[in-house]
């Protein structure tokens, strides 16, 4: 495993996107800060100092819920180093509940031919955000300082484990951790840019996140969730 750790760039994905015919598998790209750091459908990733911010070239890997894996992963690191039960937003993301919910860490996992990008943003010590931005940090929240480098082990232990126990057993495992601690489960939402609405009910064996509308059940591979407005009270 090659470790590349910078104090700043712009975006440790995209070093890796042109990068990618000379890194090795397992490559692993840590920044300190990201200038121009991103999560999916090109949302911002605020990515100042005190945060851990990596992405891992996984070269020949073709797993259709990698997401959710890694997001298990990261629950498990989370849960395991603060002893506390953070919530996973379909598909992608780790929230804690303050006076609502608000985001600690994001994933974002790109294809590019047949190699896997698995990015990785977490807000591990930050004591400030923008006003703007509804997310807070671990520190913030449980108030304990975490060495990157303990989590970043941590985390590539369980990723490890997670993933060998996934090619083994597949799936299900998983999907009930997600289950168990899914953000907005039971609760009335939106998807696709409010073109769809309904009761959010769990994700399926496929990683597909499953709400009832009308009394039918659809089923959503990829898209955004949220709280349907009105109901926004928590």
């Amino acid at each position: 495993m090659r470790v590349i750790w910078f104090d700043v760039v712009e975006s440790t994905q995209d070093y890796i996107k042109s990068h990618i015919q000379e890194l090795d598998d397992n490559t692993i790209v840590i920044a300190n800060a990201q200038t121009k750091g991103r999560g999916r459908y090109g949302h911002v990733w605020y990515s100042k100092d005190n945060g851990l911010y990596f992405s891992i070239l996984k070269k020949r890997l073709d797993i259709s819920v990698l997401s959710l894996l890694v997001g298990a992963s990261v629950f498990e690191s989370i849960k395991n180093i603060y002893d506390i039960a953070p919530i996973i937003k379909w598909p992608n993301d780790i929230y804690v509940m303050l006076e609502k919910p608000k985001k600690v860490a994001g994933i974002l996992v790109e294809k590019i031919k047949y190699d896997t990008i698995i990015g990785i943003g977490l807000n591990l010590n930050q004591e400030d955000f923008p006003a703007d931005i509804e997310a807070t940090s671990l520190k913030m929240f449980t108030n304990k300082h975490i060495d990157k480098n303990i989590f970043l082990i941590r985390f590539l232990d369980n990723f490890k484990r997670d993933l060998e126990y996934y090619k083994l057993h597949g799936f299900e495992a998983f999907r009930k951790i997600i289950n168990d601690n899914l953000l907005y489960k039971n609760k009335k939402v939106t998807a696709n840019a409010g073109k769809i609405e309904g009761i959010l009910k769990e994700v399926d064996e496929n990683g597909n996140i499953i709400i009832e509308s009308n009394n039918n059940l659809l089923r959503l591979n990829a898209g955004e969730i949220e709280l349907l407005r009105e109901y926004n009270m928590w």
